[in-house]
């Protein structure tokens, strides 16, 4: 069927009744609402997973440290470190003994470096933060709302440099 008028060349009727294709001001309202509303839910439910992930590699990360402890004492002695400060120089004097490795072959010691020397974290009191702190006989977790001193966790990876240039006159923590 087609509609004919003095001024319009013959069309076909649904071309000239149909109207202005588009979303309505209502519709849009709806499917924002309705996105705003899943992506705070997924939001949230993320924050939940971040904070599990942060507490296993703060975990693994102490697991490390603890393992290279126990294989220093395996091959050298055993390491007793009394603390002497709260400032998170003790955690750093452990830390560096577990990476030193003497550059003299005939007086290395056998599994040298304990634990990777590019492994060159800062140190934190900021109980907002994960930070690992020597106890004496090994490293704990000092989870965000707990007070203490120690190795600063950085979870961007920027915590691993250059390797830490030791100088000639080294001397190991422990006894």
């Amino acid at each position: 069927m087609t509609l004919t008028t003095s001024n319009h060349k013959s069309q076909p009727a649904a071309v000239l009744t149909r109207g202005v294709g588009g979303y309505s001001v209502a519709e849009l309202v709806i499917v924002i609402s309705i996105i705003g509303t899943l992506a705070g839910i997924t939001v949230g439910a993320m924050q939940q997973f971040l904070s599990g992930a942060k507490d296993a590699l703060a975990a693994e990360r102490r697991e490390i440290l603890n393992q290279s402890l126990h294989r220093f004492a395996q091959q050298n002695y055993e390491m007793l470190f009394n603390a002497m400060d709260s400032s998170g120089a003790d955690e750093m004097v452990i830390l560096r003994t577990l990476q030193y490795r003497d550059t003299d072959i005939d007086r290395a010691k056998f599994g040298s470096p304990y634990i990777d020397p590019c492994y060159n974290p800062l140190v934190s009191s900021a109980d907002w933060q994960y930070r690992l702190r020597w106890t004496v006989k090994n490293y704990i977790l000092l989870k965000p709302g707990t007070v203490g001193t120690g190795l600063l966790m950085n979870f961007e990876g920027t915590d691993f440099t250059e390797p830490f240039d030791f100088p000639p006159n080294f001397q190991m923590a422990g006894r």
